[in-house]
């Protein structure tokens, strides 16, 4: 590259060039920081000289040899480059030298002989490095050999604080010439790039490696030799090089060049930047690297002008690493907790202290354990679950109050659940023994216990409880909240558990409540009402409103999500549980939340059930169990098993949702919920394998647990309508008879679909004219309630049913309707054991005949179009859909319909007409 493409000064280093050619004596300083190119345009200006018959002498000097006299002088006089003539005209003996005078005198003597042969170049590198007494013959040569043709080039850093007041005396001096090099440009870049790399790169690239070393040549040339040694780490576009796939090993040499260059204290206070990161300032700096407020301002200065940092942070992280990299294992450890310390005293925030706690090990100062609680839930809150167990295994292992260990151990639990369950349970495990001996607090023991019911370590469970009321005071305000939340948690979710225990938390107990306490109380309560028949609009609004905000990362919104979903699920609010679930799903996932994601998919996968969507059920069940066996399976775990059996069921997979059933249940499932819901499908499974009377058993069963635990309501689970199915197949139409009634007298919000199916259930017990009745009103139901497949089942019922009267044409759109929907909810079987009677239409023998009387001339093309799909079988809604109109567009054009036609429903539509449309 160029001179003049670097950035230099054109004058300055043209009339060094026109001297140099013409051999006429002069004298150049060379300045700017570290890495800039002084050495490469020293090199140049000494080929230049050698092309132009100059004798040459050079050297460097180095940092070690400053304090050793004459050092310098001695090296520009005594080069085994030099030839004999020359070497024999410098007869004394420096290193005995008695001064400074007679060795410059010495000297000018060499010089004069060597300037009789033509032009004489000296040139030195880092001279503000060189000994004193150097520098003084140096001067001298310089002040007395003004009538010879000699030629001095020096380079120096200004910004070293050592240079010595004789250096600076003779590099100011009005006859020296300074060119002061500056950091490369971006266009000064580009054109580096271009004359470096073989092929053409992206114009990016230059403003990238701009931005990432300040200009800094050396460390530009370092990137370039990475890219050319890494070519598919780099191919990406420049941003990408940017995260450190460019910077390799050449960078990192560069990076070190430049700060050993700089000396102790530019290192010293480069680590101090890479310690303190982004929270860093020169008065911070200054404390870490015990160094006065000067000496640290011009370090800094030094590593700005160098490219390395811009401010008081890097300019690129990867710096940050290489520097960290430098420093001894033990200094760093001491280093970071110089570093809390002094954050703490400014008052930093505490995810910045924490970072160097983390780095330094167990905390040995008490201000520490807050701080690192602190960061704790500040990065759990930002997402950062990972990190937030790293700082909370810190606390726990730097606590020495027994309480206060606990407490950060429960947490720990917690937070470990969020990830993987498995995990969890462990560490539950562990705290029983100190709660049972009274080392935690009763407010939090027994959020281990409800956390210990939901992994199914129901035992354990039972233990903590009994021991935290038999052992404390239940009465005191904390403990009497979580107490009630307990009972409410069992009572609606594990209400075979601890009976004894309930009643054990005094009245009242929610009115001194934390806001969070009392949220998850009314969560559970809402629950509790719903089960127990005493849910309304109210309580299904409030649960839903309880969804709307909030993130799984919080705690309080992330112990509400579960009954509040499934509070949504039981009233029927299936579009606001599943828009809820999905919501936090998307939040579990972004989060890496593995536990978490699987509880959610197992709760869609259970709303996708309720509404036919039998695929879409199997699919997020699966999920839900996939990485777990059977026996590990804890509540969650056992709820979305049962869902997935009774969707192959409902499919017709029966060896696949035998497969759900492989492994024997754990007995503390029967004591819960999920076990309510996993008897019901295992009562499914039976009866569609034609296994009757075990299919009535575990309908029964579950039966006698919901009455016995007062949750006997069909929107948990239709148990009558499972168990007069087997009483049906049993050819017992009494006894399903008087289930199903039983059924259909019991009133609670959201059991639409509970009687939608007892409805068609019941039909089968009445004769044929009856029979039509009933399932017109269970097809009405089930269609309010949304749910596909129990719709296909009651309309395949109503196509046997209008068949069995003779009444064909009914019969077929049923069938048809029943058909087509048995498609999209992906059912199998039903067309095969559902649909006998709805067979295929049989093609007409004749078009539609031409007269008017049908009424069908008389509508209009929209009228003929929405006749024609509500003929076919599809609902107002799906209308709709198909002609991308509003449902009530739909309903006023059947009106019309109907009138011209002269029908009174869509059943009533002439048969042809579908046909035809067909």
């Amino acid at each position: 590259m160029t001179l003049l493409g670097r950035g230099y000064t054109r004058i300055d280093i043209d009339f060094l060039l026109r001297r140099l050619d013409a051999g006429v004596g002069t004298m150049a300083a060379v300045s700017g920081p570290t890495g800039i190119g002084k050495s490469t345009l020293l090199r140049a200006l000494t080929a230049r000289a050698r092309a132009a018959g100059a004798t040459v002498s050079g050297t460097r000097a180095l940092r070690e040899d400053r304090h050793e006299p004459f050092s310098l002088i001695q090296q520009l006089f005594t080069q085994e480059t030099r030839d004999e003539a020359v070497l024999t005209s410098l007869t004394v003996d420096l290193s005995g030298a008695s001064g400074w005078l007679h060795v410059a005198q010495r000297a000018q003597l060499a010089l004069a002989g060597m300037a009789e042969r033509g032009p004489v170049v000296l040139v030195v590198d880092d001279i503000h490095y060189a000994d004193p007494q150097s520098i003084r013959c140096l001067r001298h040569l310089t002040a007395r050999t003004a009538s010879l043709p000699l030629s001095v080039f020096v380079s120096w850093d200004a910004s070293v604080e050592s240079a010595s007041p004789i250096l600076l005396e003779m590099l100011y001096e009005s006859h020296v010439s300074s060119i002061s090099l500056e950091p490369l440009n971006s266009d000064a870049v580009a054109e580096m790039i271009a004359e470096t790399l073989p092929d053409p790169v992206d114009t990016g690239l230059a403003t990238h490696y701009h931005e990432i070393t300040g200009g800094n040549p050396l460390l530009i040339s370092a990137l370039m030799e990475d890219r050319q040694t890494q070519p598919p780490a780099c191919d990406a576009d420049p941003p990408g090089c940017g995260t450190g796939s460019c910077a390799g090993d050449a960078f990192q040499r560069a990076v070190q060049v430049c700060l050993h260059r700089m000396g102790r204290l530019a290192r010293i206070v480069a680590q101090g930047v890479a310690l303190l990161g982004e929270s860093s300032d020169e008065y911070q700096l200054s404390e870490l690297c015990e160094a006065p407020l000067g000496l640290i301002r011009s370090a800094l200065r030094r590593l700005q002008a160098s490219g390395l940092v811009v401010g008081c942070v890097f300019r690129h992280e990867r710096v940050r690493d290489i520097v960290l990299s430098t420093i001894p294992s033990a200094t760093l450890i001491e280093m970071h907790h110089r570093a809390a310390r002094l954050l703490h005293a400014h008052g930093a925030a505490p995810e910045a202290i924490a970072f160097h706690l983390l780095a330094a090990g167990p905390v040995k100062d008490e201000w520490g354990l807050p701080v690192l609680r602190d960061a704790a839930r500040h990065v759990l809150a930002a997402g950062q679950v990972d990190l937030c167990l790293r700082y909370l295994k810190l606390a726990d292992a730097s606590c020495t109050d027994d309480t206060t260990r606990y407490e950060i151990k429960a947490q720990l639990a917690e937070i470990s659940s969020m990830v993987e369950a498995g995990r969890a349970t462990a560490r539950y495990q562990s705290l029983k023994t100190s709660i049972l001996t009274g080392l935690m607090a009763p407010a939090t023991a027994l959020p281990v216990a409800q956390a210990m019911l939901w992994n199914a370590q129901v035992h354990d469970a039972v233990q903590i409880i009994d021991s935290v009321v038999r052992h404390s005071d239940v009465a005191r305000p904390d403990v009497a909240a979580e107490m009630q939340v307990t009972e409410l948690q069992i009572a609606s979710s594990f209400p075979g558990v601890l009976r004894a225990a309930t009643g054990a938390a005094p009245a009242g107990a929610s009115l001194t409540a934390s806001p969070a306490v009392r949220a998850r109380l009314q969560a559970h309560q809402s629950l509790l009402s719903v089960l127990t028949g005493n849910g309304d609009a109210y309580i299904a609004a409030q649960a839903e409103q309880s969804l709307q905000t909030g993130s799984l990362l919080d705690g309080s919104v992330r112990a509400c999500v579960v009954p509040a979903v499934l509070t949504l699920v039981y009233s029927s609010s299936l579009d606001s549980a599943q828009q809820a679930a999905n919501r936090f799903l998307k939040d579990a996932m972004d989060h890496g939340l593995g536990a978490w994601t699987a509880v959610l998919r197992g709760l869609l996968g259970l709303v996708a059930l309720r509404r036919g969507e039998l695929d879409v059920a199997v699919e997020h069940s699966s999920a839900a169990v996939a990485d777990d066996p059977a026996q590990a399976l804890d509540t969650h775990g056992w709820l979305a098993l049962a869902t997935l059996a009774e969707a192959h069921t409902s499919i017709g997979n029966h060896d696949k949702a035998a497969q759900c059933f492989g492994t024997a249940a754990a007995p503390a499932l029967f004591q819960t919920r999920s076990g309510l819901h996993y008897l019901y499908a295992r009562g499914q499974h039976h009866l569609a394998g034609g296994r009757p009377y075990a299919a009535l058993a575990d309908f029964m069963t579950c039966g006698e647990q919901m009455q016995q635990w007062n949750l006997d309501t069909p929107v948990l689970v239709p148990w009558r309508v499972g168990a007069a199915e087997a009483w049906l197949s049993l050819d017992q139409r009494d006894k399903a008879s008087a289930l199903l009634e039983e059924q259909l007298a019991m009133r609670g919000f959201g059991s639409t679909r509970a009687r939608g199916m007892a409805l068609r259930a019941l039909a089968s017990t009445r004769d044929f004219k009856e029979r039509l009745t009933i399932l017109n009103k269970s097809m009405q139901l089930l269609q309010s309630s949304g749910d596909r497949y129990e719709l296909v089942r009651c309309l395949a019922d109503l196509s046997s049913a209008h068949r069995a009267i003779g009444d064909k044409d009914k019969a077929r759109t049923a069938g048809l309707r029943a058909r087509r929907m048995a498609k999209v909810c992906h059912a199998d079987t039903v067309p095969d054991s559902l649909m006998v009677a709805a067979s295929p239409l049989e093609q007409p023998t004749e078009e539609w005949p031409a007269k008017k009387d049908h009424g069908f001339d008389r509508l209009s093309k929209s009228e003929q179009r929405v006749a024609t799909l509500a003929a076919r079988g599809l609902t107002n809604r799906e209308i709709a859909q198909e002609l991308f109109v509003t449902v009530s567009t739909v309903e006023q054009h059947l009106t019309r319909v109907y009138k011209k036609m002269k029908v009174r429903s869509r059943e009533d539509l002439p048969v042809k007409l579908r046909v035809s449309a067909a």
